[in-house]
């Protein structure tokens, strides 16, 4: 299999408005420990296609489909508005949303490429600034020693770009400046990046001084290919071919380390990475399918639930931790459907919601985008609130194993569709 890189940002679009309000009571187990029971509901009134949530100035900003165009919206846990003001805007078909001195950046259409815009409340920003030429196509916004980074074209290739409030700085010094850089992520006080060298795609950092470097280091030979570059515990991990698989590779600041351990076999085709309960997780291919792991610094484990767990979801991803719960989207008897793991147990609740994606946790609730139907490309913003852990006696009993459901399902209000597209753009170029 080929490992997703997850690169690709969705312009997604559609003509259908939900006016569903659908309630759900899940339980697990009957285990001494169960997870905990849940409200799952569509959001009324969501747009369609919502996608990188921050949280800026008390409210929740997104982009979503206005029934024309992919637009800013923001969310105040109860509606969902579309944003309008003054300025050079509103732009169209945006994405990478990142909050930058009090303001929120992102990536949008002007009609003719893909610059960058901010938005401060009450106006709307095309940045030109001073400094180099403004770069177009910009992607893979980050935040680093008070600087906003993006990758940029600038006419020649995709390259480094900083933005200071005032200026556009392209970046050079050190090795070479790669192109088509992605998943910037800040450590050991530098920005770590993958980038082609023009032959390979390798693992780069970013300092004022020295410039850039190629990282080559001790230990293991330098990966092939990498992506999903993720900090825990003081070492960088990314997925990085050793030539033949994907694998989880560490880099401790001087020396690669291809990982390997006690526990069960090291997976392969890994990416998506968590830190939860202290112990690194994420999704590994065990040589039949796709499962959980966790990799606590000595061992690996396949995560295989106790007494009174479901099923063990394959093909686990878009992880959140809410409540000390880990949430993720993963398949079971049913495909493409929300699961939690609390350390003990597994839980999958009952459809909808389907295709679980981005999320974030906001006033206490967790937000995320799904379908309500599986496979429409339909998505909306859900949300899910948790009740009180219960603590039950051991029956032996196993309602896991059929969807967990305890009791009631409430169901109310009216689904409305209209007109649907779905179009998928992805923006890095």
């Amino acid at each position: 299999m080929s490992p997703n890189h997850r690169r690709a940002h969705r312009a997604l679009a559609g003509a259908a408005t939900l006016l569903l309000t659908l309630g759900m009571t899940a339980f697990g187990a009957t285990a001494a420990v169960a997870a905990p029971a849940v409200d799952i509901a569509i959001v009324p009134g969501s747009p369609e296609g919502p996608s990188d949530f921050v949280e800026w100035n008390g409210l929740v900003y997104f982009n979503g489909f206005n029934g024309a165009d992919q637009v800013l919206y923001s969310f105040d846990g109860t509606t969902a508005t579309e944003v309008v003001g003054g300025g050079d805007g509103p732009p169209f078909d945006i994405y990478d949303l990142v909050v930058y001195q009090d303001k929120i950046f992102f990536a949008g259409f002007d009609g003719s490429t893909y610059p960058l815009w901010s938005w401060d409340g009450i106006e709307f920003e095309e940045i030109s600034g001073g400094g180099d030429p403004a770069p177009t196509f910009v992607a893979e916004l980050a935040v680093y020693d008070g600087l906003l980074y993006l990758r940029g074209f600038d006419g020649s290739d995709s390259v480094l770009y900083s933005w200071n409030g005032s200026i556009f700085e392209k970046r050079t010094g050190g090795d070479p400046a790669p192109i088509n850089i992605f998943d910037p992520t800040v450590f050991d006080g530098k920005l770590f990046f993958a980038g082609s060298n023009g032959t390979e795609t390798v693992l780069y950092s970013w300092a004022e001084v020295p410039g850039f470097d190629e990282i080559s280091g001790g230990g293991d030979p330098a990966p092939l290919d990498l992506f999903d570059l993720y900090v825990h515990d003081g070492i960088l991990y990314f997925s990085g071919s050793d030539g033949g698989d994907y694998v989880l590779y560490g880099w401790d600041g001087t020396d690669f380390s291809v990982v390997n351990g006690g526990g069960d076999t090291a997976p392969t085709d890994v990416e998506d990475f968590i830190t939860y309960n202290g112990a690194l997780y994420f999704p590994g291919y065990d040589g039949s399918d796709y499962y959980l792991y966790s990799w606590d610094g000595t061992d690996f484990t396949q995560i295989v639930g106790g007494t009174g767990s479901a099923p063990t979801p394959d093909s686990p991803g878009n992880f959140v931790i809410y409540n000390d719960v880990l949430y993720f989207n993963g398949d079971g008897d049913v495909s493409d459907t929300l699961h939690s793991w609390d350390g003990s147990i597994f839980t999958r609740y009952a459809a909808p919601p389907f295709g679980m994606e981005d999320s974030i946790v906001y006033n206490g609730v967790l937000y995320f985008n799904a379908e309500a139907e599986d496979g429409d490309g339909i998505e909306n913003i859900w949300s899910l609130r948790t009740a009180a852990v219960p603590e039950l006696a051991d029956t032996g009993v196993d309602p896991g194993i059929s969807l967990g459901l305890a009791g009631m399902a409430l169901i109310a209000g009216v689904a409305l569709l209209l007109t649907t597209r779905r179009r998928e753009a992805e923006h890095a170029k």
